[in-house]
């Protein structure tokens, strides 16, 4: 076992720092790290498991956390508290960092955010425990948020601190062990009907996440800007074919070239769960009555913030038969 208490605020300042700010200062009684925009990060320790816990405080809105698992400053494990949304769905957070993109508009749900009580103007006590595939978050020993299945593959890697937004950070301590004690959470599914393969135009095959959306900001950067998925199917039976779909951040959806829907869905406040700009089902559906024989479904996908580039879309309907994606 390794253990690393930091709890000499001037330690924290041999951080390897990857934020816009940085600078020792008082704060709520305590001498502490003030940290805004970006990671700082413990250097040359690789660790596969792990604990960590960390003294946070806050004075406005802001998103601080823990960084885990860290490939390079544009891929690793995030998760996080949320303050100046306390007691709500999503006060505590899990959201990967996948090709310098934060995802949580795709990582949403039971799954990967759990409501605590987060203050803001005073300290808090923030502790993650990490082994093989799976996470728990929790704040001041309320219950965790656990994280059965972490989105990237590496086993190991960096650790440090990471916010959005000013955070204040002190106490940090870090112990690293094979085999941390971690309870169960819920486990993701794909929901039933969803299509977990897409073409990509110039891309390939790309399959859905565990629990449904498909992640574009997995494998391309969003600096691409724009993609087209196709996925071709046929209709045995005449009959109704509903679509259901949720996405980030625009879409224009087609079928067989003719435009069913285009429209926007991106971050727009904390004024209900419709505002946050998540990929899930239920916002949009569609119902089209269609001739026996292949038709073609094609999605283009426009990426306008780094907060999750992705599609969940369900097709069903009583003669449909989806077909290979790899004929795009």
């Amino acid at each position: 076992m390794t253990a690393l208490p930091m709890d000499d605020p001037t330690d924290l300042l041999d951080l390897d720092i990857r934020a816009e700010q940085a600078e020792i200062v008082t704060w709520q009684g305590r001498e502490a790290l003030r940290l805004e925009n970006g990671l700082a990060l413990v250097p040359d320790l690789l660790v596969a498991d792990g604990s960590v816990e960390v003294l946070i405080g806050t004075d406005g809105p802001a998103y601080p956390g823990l960084a885990f698992r860290v490939a390079d400053v544009a891929n690793y494990e995030l998760a996080y508290a949320v303050p100046h949304v306390s007691g709500q769905w999503d006060a505590l957070q899990y959201d990967p960092v996948l090709h310098g993109s934060n995802t949580w508009q795709l990582f949403n749900g039971p799954c990967y955010q759990q409501a605590a009580v987060v203050p803001t103007g005073d300290w808090f006590r923030l502790s993650l425990d990490f082994c093989a595939g799976r996470a728990a978050l929790a704040v001041d020993g309320q219950p965790p948020l656990q994280v059965e299945r972490l989105a990237h593959p590496a086993k190991t890697g960096l650790l440090g601190l990471w916010t959005f937004r000013p955070a204040f950070f002190c106490d940090l301590r870090v112990s690293t062990a094979q085999g941390v004690d971690i309870p169960r959470g819920q486990t993701p599914t794909l929901p039933e009907g969803v299509i977990h393969e897409w073409f990509v135009e110039g891309y390939g095959v790309l399959r859905s996440e565990p629990h449904g959306p498909l992640n574009l900001n997995r494998t391309l950067p969003i600096s691409l800007g724009e993609v087209r998925l196709l996925r071709r199917f046929e209709v045995v039976e005449r009959g109704a074919v509903r679509f259901e779909f949720g996405f980030s951040d625009v879409l224009r959806l087609e079928l067989d070239d003719r435009v069913l829907f285009s429209g926007e869905n991106t971050f727009s406040g904390f004024a209900d769960r419709t505002a946050r700009g998540y990929v899930e089902l239920g916002p949009h559906s569609l119902h089209q009555t269609l001739d026996l024989g292949a038709h073609c479904l094609a999605a283009t996908l426009k990426a306008t913030e780094p907060f999750g580039w992705g599609l969940m879309l369900k097709a069903s309907g009583e003669g449909l038969h989806l077909l290979p994606a790899t004929l795009g």
